[in-house]
């Protein structure tokens, strides 16, 4: 596992040992799109893309590769790049710098997002859409573009997420200080992070938690502090409540009791260490888990007409409170909120009102 700052990323390093475009992947993916794979042997990188896009062979410098429909109106390119500052004896830019640069050279930006250790910039030219990617990995930076028609923006948007989720680098090739980036023992650095992902595998991939809820599921329960339980907030019209397990925690028939999420790939933990609120974040992709600190829990709505609220009282006055953001079964943001007790971290609150989900 590795860690950079306050994310946790978990890059599946893929040693590959054939360069050049791949044989077909034998899985079909959303949209009945197939993948096949270019592996980059000079400086060690691997991404899939969708097989409708014909490869236009390595750059005469072996940086990257150029690929196209065959209808010339949609393109992607990947590639690794040297972003130096030559104001400062070449030195590498940080992720910051290297994101500010590229905001002053791109005009129409519609969406754009800044984390640790990378960044993505949309933005609209000509008509044509773009969507610009960057993975920084160790002193390193890997570049992704796609460029498309606005009429294609839907279809796009999965296989974007999905190359975007493939891009990997081989680890003995990439120049890292391992031991910057690597856990002594394997594991996290910050014990929440090693509770939420013990929680996440025994709770959350692959189950439905809102069952788990419901049916007093034994190993949800190791998860629930005995003087707390669990409560859910939700909006059956304008007003939020507080659900509790005598009522069913408010859930009702048209709610989701189906969906088991599933990882596919590699987990980035991000902790969100700015003004951002949970629909702020990007939400495209599961494999993302947002997380920070907070000093309260959301207040109780008591009062449907003046809308009069009143804090929630935990068992625990001083505690440490934790709140991690996942989307739903409709892409929405779905808040889980976890107490630092005396046994540990405990699951506590389920939000389902951000955003109006």
């Amino acid at each position: 596992m590795k860690t950079a700052m306050n994310q946790v990323c978990f890059f599946a390093l893929a040693l590959l040992t054939v360069g050049g475009v791949s044989a077909k992947n034998r899985d079909t993916r959303k949209n009945n799109i197939e993948y096949e794979t270019y592996h980059n042997d000079r400086y060690g990188y691997t991404v899939e893309y969708p097989n409708f896009l014909i490869p236009q062979s390595e750059a005469a410098n072996q940086d990257g590769q150029k690929f196209v429909s065959e209808n010339q109106k949609i393109k992607f390119i990947v590639y690794y790049e040297y972003k130096n500052d030559f104001n400062s004896d070449g030195e590498q830019l940080s992720i910051d710098e290297a994101y500010q640069e590229d905001l002053k050279l791109k005009e129409g930006i519609f969406n754009k997002k800044l984390e640790s250790q990378r960044y993505i910039i949309e933005y609209k030219m000509d008509d044509i859409l773009h969507t610009d990617y960057l993975l920084r990995f160790g002193e390193t930076y890997f570049n992704t573009r796609f460029e498309y028609p606005e009429t294609e923006k839907e279809r796009m948007r999965d296989i974007i997420e999905h190359v975007i989720n493939s891009l990997k680098v081989d680890a003995l090739d990439a120049d890292v200080d391992e031991s910057e980036d690597n856990d002594s023992a394997g594991g996290f650095e910050d014990p929440f992070l090693d509770f939420l992902d013990g929680f996440l595998k025994d709770c959350y991939w692959g189950k439905n938690i809102n069952n788990l809820l419901r049916e007093k599921d034994k190993t949800l329960a190791k998860y629930i502090d005995s003087k707390m339980d669990v409560r859910r907030y939700y909006a059956p019209g304008t007003t939020t409540k507080l659900g509790t397990r005598n009522d069913d925690f408010g859930f009702a028939p048209e709610d989701d009791f189906t969906t088991r999420p599933r990882a596919i790939g590699d987990l980035i933990f991000e902790y969100v260490n700015d003004d951002s609120t949970p629909c702020e974040l990007i939400y495209s992709n599961i494999n993302v888990i947002y997380y920070i600190s907070i000093t309260s829990i959301p207040d109780e709505v008591v009062n449907s007409e003046t809308f009069e609220t009143r804090p929630v009282k935990i068992a625990y006055t001083q505690a440490e409170i934790m709140a991690v953001y996942i989307p739903n079964a409709y892409g929405n943001p779905r808040g889980y909120y976890f107490i630092h007790t005396p046994n540990g971290w405990k699951f506590a609150f389920v939000d389902d009102t951000l955003c109006g989900a």
